[in-house]
């Protein structure tokens, strides 16, 4: 098993000794921009580690084999808090005075997925009703912002030939923006209905979950004609997990604790882009540790 460690900022030669002896590493050497590579000594859960990670501010990685970015064929992202900043819904219920209500009710169900997604939605939706469409332009315009590193990250992986697409519980208004603006080839995301230029409360169409989400990676792979494990997918809430545990690589930005919980990669500290270290995770030179 092999362990990745980054930080926001460089690690001396006597902080990577440190943590080699933290995770009981057997050997180490250095990475592209700074990074750690190390083989551990035995099998240790990836709950311990990346928990071990955040108590010493590390983004972790954990390893069985290193593939490089070109060995996948499909990049798999959540939309928001993973490559927009907010939440959009949240967002949307701040125009008509319910955030709190709505926030409370979407952590709810990204924390732990104890609260029925599919009802949580359809309830969060329906605080929805009246909201003209015409504000969305000006939300995302005042509110939406890329994540740090998204940009990079996706344009590496169309050059190394993956496709890349969006599998979002959010709003397709908001999926085909940033789809557009980050150059992906596809999205997928839940429709709102309208009716007189304002929202309903209702959604259109199959409701986008969990299921839904693992079923069209499953379907992507399928029309590439390659394996789920050939699937990179980045999430953070509990509705990412089932399109997670499908993928070859599985990685959480800033995720909850129950995605934090079975990821390979945690990225707490840096960008999006930092991924690309860990898919490159080869030694930068001889210094050992």
């Amino acid at each position: 098993m092999h362990l990745v460690v980054q930080r926001n900022t460089p690690l001396s030669d006597g902080e990577a000794a440190r943590i080699g002896a933290l995770f009981q590493a057997v050997e180490g050497c250095r990475i592209h921009d700074g990074g750690l590579r190390y083989t551990l000594a035995a099998a240790a859960s990836r709950e311990a580690i990346h928990e071990l990670g955040r108590k010493h501010g590390l983004d972790t990685a954990v390893i069985e084999s290193f593939r490089r970015l070109s060995d996948f064929k499909l990049m798999v992202f959540d939309m928001d808090s993973t490559l927009i900043n907010i939440e959009c819904i949240d967002e949307l219920a701040d125009l008509v005075g319910r955030k709190r209500e709505v926030a409370r009710l979407t952590e709810q169900a990204m924390q732990s997925g104890a609260v029925d997604y599919d009802t949580s939605l359809r309830m969060r939706t329906r605080l929805l009703a009246g909201l003209p469409v015409d504000t969305f332009e000006s939300l995302y315009a005042e509110r939406v912002r890329i994540t740090p590193g998204a940009p990079a990250l996706i344009a590496a992986a169309r050059q190394a030939g993956l496709r890349t697409a969006i599998v979002s519980g959010g709003f397709d208004y908001f999926t085909g923006r940033v789809r557009a603006e980050l150059g992906l080839d596809a999205d997928l995301s839940n429709h709102l209905e309208v009716k007189d230029g304002r929202l309903t409360g209702e959604l259109l169409g199959t409701l986008i979950n969990a299921d839904v989400k693992a079923g069209h990676v499953a379907r992507m792979c399928r029309e590439l004609g390659v394996p789920t494990s050939d699937a990179i997918v980045v999430g953070d809430g509990a509705n990412d997990l089932k399109m997670m545990a499908l993928a070859g690589l599985s990685v959480g930005y800033r995720p909850k604790p129950v995605v934090r919980a079975t990821v390979n990669v945690v990225i707490d500290q840096l960008g999006l882009d930092s991924l690309l270290n860990v898919l490159g995770a080869s030694s930068a030179g001889p210094d050992r540790r």
